[in-house]
This record gives C-alpha cells, structure tokens and sequence, in this order.
C-alpha cells in the first residue's frame, strides 16, 4: 500500500505541532511539517521529514503549501492536522483589537482556509481532518477573553466540518485540549496592563495570572504523551469525534457538562484569585474618593 501522509499546522519546536509530527512519523506516515519560519522545524528535517514554509493567514503561502503536498504525493494527503494557534492574554477592557482580530485570523479563519485549500487532496483519499481545540473554548477563563473566544469558534467550526464533510467521505477530529507541556504562553505577547486600566490596583496579580503563572503546569502532560494519545485516536478505525486529551481535559467535560453553572463559576473565581483582586481594587476606589 502507498505510504500514508499527514500535513500539520504549526510544528515550531517545543509545540504539540512538533509532537505530533515526531509522533506521525514514528508510525511511518509521511509528515509535511510547517511553519512560518522554516529554521523552527530544522529539526524535523534532520529526522528524515518533509517541511514546508506555511502562514495560514496568508493565501499565497497556503497555496504554495498546497502544490508542494500535491506534486510530492500526486495529488492526495491522507491527514490535515490544523494545529497552528495564537494566544493573547489580557482583560477585554484593555484588549487592542487589531490583537484580537491576529488571535483569530490565526486560530479561526486559518483553520477553514488551510481546511478549504487541502480539500481537493483530502476528499479523493477519504481523509481525516484533526483540529487541535482546546478547553478554554468551553470554560470563561479568566483575562484570556478573545483567546478562549477563538477556541469556542473553533471547537464550533470543527464540529460544522465534521456534518458538512460527512457526504464527502471525510472524518473529522476535535481535539478538546487541556494543559500540555509547550512553549505556548511564553510565544502569546508579553502581558502589561495599559496606565488607566481599571484593573491597575491588581496590576501584578492580573499581569501574572494572564501569562500563565496562576496554572500549575507541572501537573500538564507531557506533549509526547498527548501525541500518541491523539494519534491512536485518529489511525483508529472507528475515531472518536471529540477527543478530550490533555490535563483537566476530562474534568472540564464533566464540568461543564454536570455541575450547575454557578458552581463552576464559583470555582474558577476562586482559582483565578478573584476575591482578593477585587479587594484591591475596592481599596484604591474608596482611597481615591
């Protein structure tokens, strides 16, 4: 049979998109890896793998992707992983919305562009499309708004593909995503509160806990082990259509799925430090009247 082949999304070293490659082509899959920045995937070269420069926010980058996978397979792919992703960290008061807009020509319309453009080589293949969702698009978290927007998107998106690609022979995969060991939060914007934030009493607290330090990461999984989880999951033969994989990715399901809402949301306040934020911010509003 001829050799199977995967593209993927997103594969800067130190990602799921780098796992996830790693992990393809351990099973003998032929990987196209991607990245904006081809010397971030040098290192996928060097073990015997295909790479390809690839902004999925740019149409002319998407096609030249396009043409490469087609004169190297003749015309079909097997597997689309849409992994590339963009964080942004920051209390919707004090967003910059050409930021956010960034976040979700990345994560949102990449996502249906790179899908649109690799249909051609997917449909003849009866392939799979696996997107790499995550659970901040069921869950409020807190100070990462127009990022958790995305995902919700996403997660919506990937599940109108799987019904609409259904006639066209194609699977897709959700993958809901909890916490993985990546270089995720130190490639999202560094995260400094504007000088007339309403939220500048609680300065330190907010700025912290938006770039990742309230998560206790050194219980994520480690992204190897999430790969090969995702990976049994889509070369199975019948692939569950929404994958939880990841740190709290199962708890969040169960959460949101089961706990009254108040509850959950009673929860996350007291996780993200909430009650003393608003002390703060309740002391320098009385100060200053």
């Amino acid at each position: 049979m001829p050799q199977k082949s995967v593209l993927i999304t997103g594969c800067s070293e130190g990602g799921i998109g780098d796992a996830l490659a790693k992990a393809f082509h351990r099973k003998g899959i032929r990987v196209f890896a991607t990245a904006r920045n081809l010397s971030r995937v040098e290192h996928l070269k060097k073990m015997g793998m295909d790479v390809l420069p690839l902004d999925v926010t740019e149409a002319s980058s998407i096609e030249k992707a396009v043409e490469s996978v087609k004169l190297a397979t003749g015309g079909t792919l097997d597997i689309l992983v849409n992994n590339s992703g963009a964080g942004y960290g920051m209390p919707l008061l004090d967003t910059n919305v050409a930021q956010a807009k960034a976040v979700f020509d990345v994560n949102v319309f990449g996502v249906i562009a790179v899908t649109q453009a690799f249909a051609p080589l997917l449909i003849p293949s009866k392939g799979t499309i696996v997107t790499v969702g995550s659970v901040a698009g069921s869950v409020p978290v807190y100070w990462a708004g127009y990022y958790n927007a995305s995902k919700s998107a996403v997660n919506l998106l990937t599940d109108q593909l799987r019904l609409e690609l259904a006639p066209l022979g194609v699977k897709v995969i959700l993958v809901v995503t909890g916490g993985v060991k990546t270089k995720f939060f130190e490639k999202q914007p560094d995260v400094t509160l504007p000088s007339g934030s309403y939220y500048a009493p609680a300065r330190q607290e907010i700025e912290s806990a938006a770039s990742g330090n309230a998560l206790r990461k050194e219980t994520f999984v480690d992204a190897d082990v999430y790969a090969e989880a995702v990976i049994k999951n889509v070369l199975s033969r019948n692939p569950t259509a929404r994958q939880f994989a990841g740190e709290k990715a199962g708890l969040t399901l169960w959460m949101v799925t089961y706990v009254p809402r108040v509850l959950w949301e009673y929860a996350l306040r007291q996780f993200s430090g909430l009650p003393q934020i608003s002390k703060k911010i309740a002391a320098a509003q009385k100060l200053a009247q």
